[in-house]
């Protein structure tokens, strides 16, 4: 069924490429044949992941490629069931998304996403070094001209070059681990292959490009905020999965000892913390979005490596419950990131401005979408109810075990671990917090959010069922961890910690469906019993009040903004008040990632400097260029004949 599925994804691209009709029936045409794609693989990995048996397949190719291997295993099936779900609902978003908003270059966009959808599933399947580059290619490629849809935009050119030329560093590294792993094992076949030495750390650091894991996620921010809303979803709870997959191959097929756990751990911190706190302090709504995946990869990274460090230690109740937070977190991930990036959406089609600050009151303006949002804000923010407070309760959970450890590095490794989960968590639900209110609570703070008004049905579809997953694997949460299952003997997990994790889980869920119960009751005696009285509100002695005088989001976080502010690079444009009775008073803030300005712009400044030395080379004559290309093969043959003795 797999097969199906990517045959009729191909027939899709050249209908695409062939079709001359009218956008909005491409478009539907393309949605409903993608979707029709994605429904087959999605049966298909499913039939994979709960049968226990790995597909391999061997395709004999020709010239220096040979055998390749097609290996669909447990992993795989996992993760290709999260891009097939997820695929579906947003290409059913994009297709609305794109009537509403509309713009050239449509057929194209939709050509070079479901390329990157294809490429995701290939990604997955080989595991021949040269063909899987090949897909990784294709997938960050056509993701790059997919995010070039608004070609006019400037910023938008000037972020995907960014992001294209990220994800070719981090591909010439997976380039030279591969090339290293063929030299060690003599082939180009890597799933069977043991991962050690350099090669291993050099795989790592090219998926982590993809994965978005300290220190190179510099580009997440950068392409999300200019990419269509559907396909920063896309991006976001899907595509950066890819980087995860291949790191816990990595991490599955070597050996690691406690110290270069240690190491895996700090950086998963690392990621967690500079995520977070860029999440709490920036004001653009899908920049901030952005920042939180690079959180929640940090969680998912801090799940990986209690996984590691319990199988070091040899404690099977830390490794199998880490294990089971990451890949928890990333199936929740997956449903309410790209959630709240289509509701993101939304708000720029109704206001046409992501900017917090400009916003305001959109709860009665975009009743579905603040209700919506409300949810999705409960599942990041790893609240009861909703999906992500079950996976990183995992993980916290793998952690309180690691306090057993009679090693002390160990030991202390776990506790700084559960301190910074703990306050990252804390920060997320600040940082949502403050979102949610300067958008959707309090008075329109400009003309755009006072005309705004709520978005077609279809708009708000595939949003409303991804909240409807979130709330069921929340409220229910034996389900995502019966997905798990099969992953327990590819991966040596103890089977009967789960088994007792689900039994837990299902207290949990009777605990929960009581709660709810007991909401409901009083949410219906409150609106038919109590008498509500509405009237203005209170401005604190002053007669007039109006929007200006709402708090801002830095007004929001400053208290706690001023502990963090080492850790917050801000700049200020602010416009000095002159007289006694001014009458015009602006302030703009902006947070400035001190890894994007700091490290890498002063990076590219010295390239450029040292570039410098060599514009004289290029002087236009003929004469230079061939005494240089002399001294090149003279430098050459004198090297070969040295090499010769």
């Amino acid at each position: 069924m797999i097969t199906y599925g990517i045959v009729i994804m191909t027939v899709a691209l050249l209908i695409l490429l062939t079709d001359r009709a009218k956008t909005e029936c491409i478009s539907l045409r393309f949605m409903l044949l993608s979707s029709l794609s994605a429904i087959t693989m999605l049966f298909g990995y499913a039939k994979v992941l709960f049968s226990g048996q790995v597909q391999a397949y061997v395709l004999n190719l020709p010239g220096f490629i040979g055998l390749a291997d097609v290996v669909i295993d447990p992993l795989a099936a996992f993760v290709g069931m999260i891009f097939a779900f997820g695929s579906i609902w947003g290409i059913v978003y994009g297709h609305f998304y794109l009537k509403a908003h509309p713009g050239k270059g449509i057929k194209s966009h939709l050509f070079y996403i479901g390329l990157m959808l294809l490429s995701m599933h290939f990604v997955l399947m080989l595991r021949h070094s040269l063909l899987f580059m090949i897909a990784w290619e294709m997938m960050s490629l056509a993701s790059f001209f997919a995010i070039l849809q608004d070609r006019g935009n400037k910023e938008t050119i000037a972020n995907a070059l960014y992001y294209f030329v990220m994800m070719h560093v981090g591909a010439a590294v997976l380039l030279l681990g591969f090339g290293l792993l063929y030299s060690q094992s003599g082939s180009l076949n890597f799933g069977a292959a043991p991962l050690y030495g350099l090669a291993k750390w050099l795989l790592l650091v090219g998926f982590a490009f993809k994965a978005g894991f300290f220190p190179f996620y510099s580009w997440l921010p950068k392409a999300h905020p200019v990419a269509p809303a559907h396909l920063s979803g896309m991006m976001s709870g899907l595509m950066i999965k890819t980087g995860i997959f291949g790191i816990i191959m990595v991490l599955n097929r070597a050996s690691w000892q406690p110290y270069e756990v240690y190491i895996l751990l700090f950086i998963a911190l690392i990621t967690a913390f500079n995520g977070v706190i860029h999440t709490l302090a920036e004001t653009n709504i899908k920049r901030a979005l952005a920042y939180s995946s690079i959180e929640n990869i940090g969680i998912i990274g801090i799940g990986l490596s209690l996984w590691l460090l319990g199988r070091a230690t040899g404690n099977p109740v830390m490794a199998t419950l880490g294990f089971a937070g990451a890949m928890l977190h990333l199936l929740n991930h997956s449903l309410f990131k790209p959630m709240l990036f289509y509701l993101s959406g939304n708000i720029l089609v109704s206001t046409h401005t992501l900017e917090q600050d400009s916003l305001g009151g959109l709860s009665k303006r975009m009743p579905i979408t603040a209700l919506l949002f409300l949810l999705g804000t409960a599942a990041i923010s790893a609240l009861p109810v909703m999906n992500g407070f079950i996976s990183e309760f995992t993980i916290f959970l793998g952690i309180m075990n690691g306090f057993r450890e009679s090693n002390l590095s160990s030991t202390l490794s776990v506790v700084v671990a559960a301190a910074v989960l703990a306050f990252v968590s804390a920060l997320a639900l600040i940082a949502f917090s403050k979102l949610y209110s300067i958008v959707f609570s309090g008075e329109p703070r400009s003309p755009q959010a006072t005309t705004a008004k709520e978005v077609p049905m279809g708009m708000l579809l595939s949003p409303g069922l991804l909240a409807i997953a979130c709330l069921v694997l929340g409220v229910f949460a034996n389900l995502g961890l019966r997905m798990l299952m099969p992953l327990s003997a590819a991966f040596h997990l103890d089977i009967a910690v789960l088994s007792s994790f689900g039994t837990s889980l299902n207290i949990i869920s009777a605990v929960l469906l009581l709660l709810i119960f007991c909401f409901a009751v009083i949410y219906v005696f409150k609106h038919r019993v109590a008498i509500i009285s509405k009237a203005p509100t209170w401005g604190c002695g002053y007669g007039k009040p109006s929007p200006r005088m709402q708090y801002t989001g830095s007004a929001y976080i400053n208290p706690l903004g001023y502990f963090l502010k080492p850790f917050m690079h801000k700049t200020s444009d602010k416009q000095v008040v002159e007289g006694y009775f001014p009458t015009r008073m602006e302030y703009h803030e902006e947070v400035r990632d001190y890894l994007d300005k700091g490290i890498i712009t002063n990076l590219c400044k010295a390239i450029r400097s040292l570039f410098k030395y060599f514009d004289g080379i290029h002087n236009g004559k003929t004469n230079s260029y061939i005494t240089y290309l002399l001294l090149a093969l003279l430098s050459m043959l004198i090297w070969v004949l040295g090499v010769s003795r």
